[in-house]
């Protein structure tokens, strides 16, 4: 009898060790998700802010996107956003998605167009958002405002 009893007390402890790892596997791979899903929710935010200060007169605090030569920190001061400053520009912190979750408005590469990199050591991939306010009111269906894309 005392056998039967040591056995099951074996097979319970694997099966309980084996259910712990799989909840911890599957925390894991949630947790990853949940950080990229923080990351473009915050990146396409962003990007409909810069959308509003674009539709904006500059004389009422707006931003003119035509000029192609928009500095990401102009636009993250003008957005009024909290931000963190290093040698790549202001960044604006990305809640939800981990400690390291930032967001950063480059510089304008390309007339009408602004583009944010979000990242994250909790994410996968890295969030490529880039907003052209001029596509918003084109009247062509194939052409977006927002558009997302991962690196």
């Amino acid at each position: 009898m005392g056998q039967q009893q040591l056995l099951l007390l074996v097979l319970s402890t694997v099966i309980v060790g084996l259910a712990t790892v799989a909840g911890i596997q599957a925390f894991s791979e949630n947790q990853a998700q949940a950080s990229q899903d923080a990351l473009v929710q915050r990146g396409t935010a962003i990007a409909s802010d810069i959308q509003g200060l674009a539709g904006r007169p500059e004389q009422m605090g707006g931003v003119d996107l035509s000029s192609g030569k928009v500095k990401g920190a102009d636009v993250a001061d003008a957005l009024g956003y909290e931000t963190t400053g290093n040698k790549k520009g202001k960044q604006v912190k990305a809640d939800g998605a981990g400690s390291s979750g930032t967001c950063t408005i480059q510089d304008q590469s390309k007339a009408d167009e602004m583009t944010v990199k979000c990242t994250s050591n909790d994410a996968p991939k890295d969030v490529s958002v880039t907003v052209n306010p001029s596509n918003a009111n084109d009247g062509k269906s194939n052409t977006d405002a927002i558009t997302t894309s991962f690196s």
